[in-house]
């Protein structure tokens, strides 16, 4: 039996906040697999405990002790302070130089040898050994062994001369689709699950499980009638209530809705993606094809151009025909669109799809009474619509296929290996107004980033719902009951009953009419087109929107929260001098000033980049460090106190030797600054630090200010001022602040590192992204409230156009402005109207 396909439609309605059916959860069994195999972040990692010597082990830890050749004894209090030489000559020298450093290990300790459980043991080669005599007899039988299982092999060895295991190779055999996800669904397919992290619906499921306390009646005697409450009962359920509303509830689910919550889901997302994509595009092209007919039937007829004689309104039955045929093609090509649309509609939940396909039902059905009474056709008394019912579902067709590509482009992005960070904002108002304090004058609503390892809820997001499904909740029904209302009383008023096939054929023209010119069928581009707009432009600037969720999060945030980092990307602040004192060395002057600012995470770390990359990032440990607020940071480095920071910090220290700030004029100009490094009370050295702005940061940042909103930053660094920041990047003073040292707390709990975030948006951890999304989200929403705007216009100026009409009694001549073609160019007109309206904002 073929796998089911779910249609775009299906899974937009799963992700709709309307939808109440129960969320797919996970079995205790799959939870405590999918737990089992994850790898667990390093930094949380125990140390794997060694397991405890054999016997057969024990002598090999001590082969290996260093000991001491001297007595204990014998050794005196004053050699231990005497200092030690070791004198080597030059071609020793050169031969350390040239072997690699190995790690020392002091006088009188042991070493014991770790060993894991799964490690093969280490067997060294010995040419007379039996095992060496196994191996050799058995090459000379390679030939007769091939054919029979291999055990453990020891045919690759180490440049030590030990052994490893070599596990047997299989060759896979190509399968179908039906046999991998039999072969995944099985027993043994669910213990190879490997994902990176679990859902929280995993790690909720593989809890351990509280019994229930033991009633204390277990058993009913059903020979004797007595009265038993039903409470007293111990009842016990095998069926776990999660497999229960699984199994229940699938009839009602679509057949395959897998979202992006697991690196193990890339395979079958995106081929989803891909699969959708194609019908999507099918159906365009099937829709475009038959509303060009239908259209070219309808124009060419209603000014009489050539057209060939069967197309032509004198063969009557047979352009009804091919409209109807037309019709149909259209509507069964976008079943789903119809049938979604019916049933929100009748569950009063209606949305875009319900719009659409009201309307091309509507023409559709005018054409079946139009067939008995078809002279009122060819005299024009009524007109065939369906071409605005063909456009409709066109243009629908199209904004799906805007949010697929849309999907493609950000899962290709998101599926990628790069450095994540969700955009997420403040919901802790307490903290927003302690941040925003004495900056906001409006409640803070404060975006800022947070590094995740995994972007979940990429579906959710991607397929969420927009202002459009809200407007068409009450539009639609209004205006199918007008139209009823309208077209029955018209009906009854004109022809005086409705059992006839005139009446009909009237009622339904009439009706659909009234449909047509309400139908607002450039709904579908209202959100779709900015959003396409933003999301492509944001993609090449390394940031993704995933769907109007994004928009209905971020379009009113004020403020964002940024570290300094973000703001001086690698490159911008520069060394421009350097002057030591007190006979310091430069080298270990700079490895201590890089060693601090790299633990403190300060920008000046991109000073010392050279000497970081030499050391291969082996810097010195930093003891106690603490940063002091506007002047610097302070650490202990070997039993030394190491402080980087400006004048101030040196003079609070009482550290001598500060050049005056006329000598200290010599060496900076007046867009520089002067970095002090103090070592042990000391003056060190003097850094001549050059910041300049990146011209991406610089445009971004002036975009953020024109938007009002504003900056709040956590910086460590005491050349990083206000007035510095509106000398490089032209950001106001009074839009910006500096985080004090109490703030910082508050900083890392909101931008802290995440394993798996849901968000609606996410970048590399640029500034310039970060701001191209938060612009863009107000761009989108300024755009859709204009678009929808004009869909509104277009509602109430068609009605009000078509009740003139019936009153100026244009039903019962031949009146062009009644015609199909009037109402397609109506509609066209305010398409194009919305389409360029939606698309001259920017970011």
């Amino acid at each position: 039996m073929s796998e089911q396909k779910p249609s775009l439609e299906a899974i937009l309605d799963e992700y709709s906040p309307d939808n109440e059916e129960p969320k797919t959860r996970v079995g205790r069994v799959d939870a405590q697999k999918i737990i089992n195999s994850t790898v667990e972040s390093p930094d949380i990692v125990e140390k794997a405990k060694s397991r405890p010597p054999v016997s057969h082990e024990k002598s090999a830890l001590f082969d290996n002790a260093l000991r001491s050749d001297t007595p204990a004894d014998d050794v005196k209090p004053a050699d231990l302070s005497r200092h030690k030489i070791a004198v080597v000559s030059s071609d020793a020298m050169s031969e350390i130089r040239t072997n690699p450093q190995r790690k020392v290990i002091p006088s009188g300790t042991i070493t014991p040898v770790q060993m894991t459980p799964d490690e093969a043991p280490k067997i060294r080669r010995m040419s007379e050994s039996t095992r060496a005599k196994e191996v050799q007899s058995a090459k000379k039988r390679s030939k007769k062994r091939r054919g029979k299982d291999n055990d453990y092999t020891y045919a690759r060895e180490t440049p030590e001369g030990e052994y490893m295991y070599t596990p047997p190779e299989f060759k896979k055999k190509k399968r179908s689709r039906i046999q991998i996800i039999q072969a995944a669904e099985s027993p043994e397919g669910k213990k190879q699950i490997t994902d990176i992290v679990p859902s929280p619906a995993a790690v909720e499921a593989a809890k351990p499980v509280e019994p229930a306390p033991r009633a204390e009646l277990t058993s009913i005697n059903l020979s004797e009638k007595a009265d038993i409450n039903a409470g007293q009962l111990d009842v016990h359920i095998t069926q776990e209530a999660d497999e229960f509303m699984s199994l229940h509830s699938k009839s009602k689910r679509t057949k395959r809705i897998v979202d992006f919550n697991y690196y193990g889901d890339v395979e079958d997302v995106g081929r989803d993606i891909y699969e959708l994509k194609s019908t999507i595009s099918v159906r365009v092209f099937i829709l475009a094809m038959t509303a060009f007919l239908s259209l070219f039937m309808t124009v060419t007829n209603q000014f009489e151009l050539p057209i060939l004689d069967f197309l032509s309104m004198s063969h009557i039955k047979t352009y009804l025909t091919i409209h109807l045929v037309l019709g149909a093609i259209s509507v069964l090509s976008s079943m789903a669109v119809i049938t979604k649309g019916l049933r929100k509609l009748l569950s009063f939940k209606a949305d875009s799809d319900s719009m659409t396909a009201v309307t091309a039902l509507s023409c559709l059905i005018a054409i079946i009474p139009a067939f008995m009474r078809p002279d009122l056709v060819s005299s024009e008394n009524i007109h065939i619509y369906m071409p605005v019912g063909i456009l409709a579902l066109l243009i629908n067709a199209i904004g799906k296929l805007l949010i697929i590509r849309r999907a493609a482009r950000n899962f290709k992005f998101v599926s990628k290996n790069f450095d994540r960070h969700g955009v997420t904002y403040v919901t802790d108002e307490d903290r927003a107004e302690r941040i925003t304090r004495g900056t906001l004058g409006d409640f803070p609503i404060l975006a800022s980033m947070r590094k995740t390892d995994f972007l979940t809820d990429f579906l959710r997001y991607t397929y969420s719902s927009d202002m459009t499904d809200d407007f068409c909740r009450k539009a639609s029904p209004l205006c199918l009951i007008a139209s009823i209302i309208v077209s029955l009383f018209l009906t009854f008023f004109c022809k005086g009953t409705f059992a006839t096939m005139e009446s009909a054929a009237f009622g339904f023209s009439i009706f659909s009419m009234i449909i047509c010119a309400t139908s607002c069928i450039a709904m579908p581009f209202v959100v779709n087109i900015p959003l396409e707009n933003v999301s492509n432009s944001a993609i090449r600037n390394k940031g993704i929107m995933l769907g109007y969720q994004s928009v209905d999060d971020f379009y009113d945030t004020n403020s964002i929260l940024i570290d300094a980092s973000t703001l001086f990307p690698e490159g911008t602040v520069r060394l421009d001098g350097i002057k030591v004192f007190s006979n310091t060395k430069l080298d270990e002057a700079l490895l201590e000033a890089a060693s601090l600012t790299a633990t403190a995470g300060s920008i000046m770390s991109q000073l010392f980049t050279d000497v970081i990359a030499g050391r291969n990032g082996a810097l010195y440990p930093i003891e106690n460090y603490s940063y002091e607020e506007g002047m610097g940071m302070c650490g202990w480095i070997n039993n030394k106190r190491v402080l980087f920071g400006n004048r101030e910090l040196m003079t609070s220290h009482n550290i001598e030797g500060v050049p005056t700030k006329t000598q200290e004029a010599e060496f900076v100009d007046g867009r520089k600054d002067a970095l002090y490094l103090s070592i042990s009370g000391n003056l060190a050295a003097l850094f001549v630090v050059d910041i300049v702005a990146d011209r991406y940061v610089k445009k971004w940042a002036k975009k953020l200010a024109k938007q009002k909103i504003c900056m709040f930053i956590k910086s460590i660094d005491p050349c990083i001022t206000l007035k510095k920041l509106n000398t490089l990047f032209g950001i106001p003073e009074e839009m910006a602040r500096i985080l004090p040292k109490k703030l910082h707390e508050d900083f890392y709990e909101e931008t802290k590192k995440a394993v798996r975030l849901s968000a609606s948006m996410a970048t590399t951890g640029k500034f310039a992204s970060l701001a191209e999304l938060i612009i863009g989200t107000k761009v989108v929403h300024s755009s859709a409230i204009i678009g929808l705007i004009l869909q509104s216009a277009s509602i109430l100026l068609g009605f009000v156009l078509c009740m003139l009409l019936i009153l100026s009694k244009a039903f019962q001549s031949n009146f062009v402005y009644m015609s199909a073609t009037a109402v397609t160019v109506y509609n066209i007109a305010w398409t194009a109207l919305t389409y360029i309206a939606v698309s001259l904002k920017k970011t």
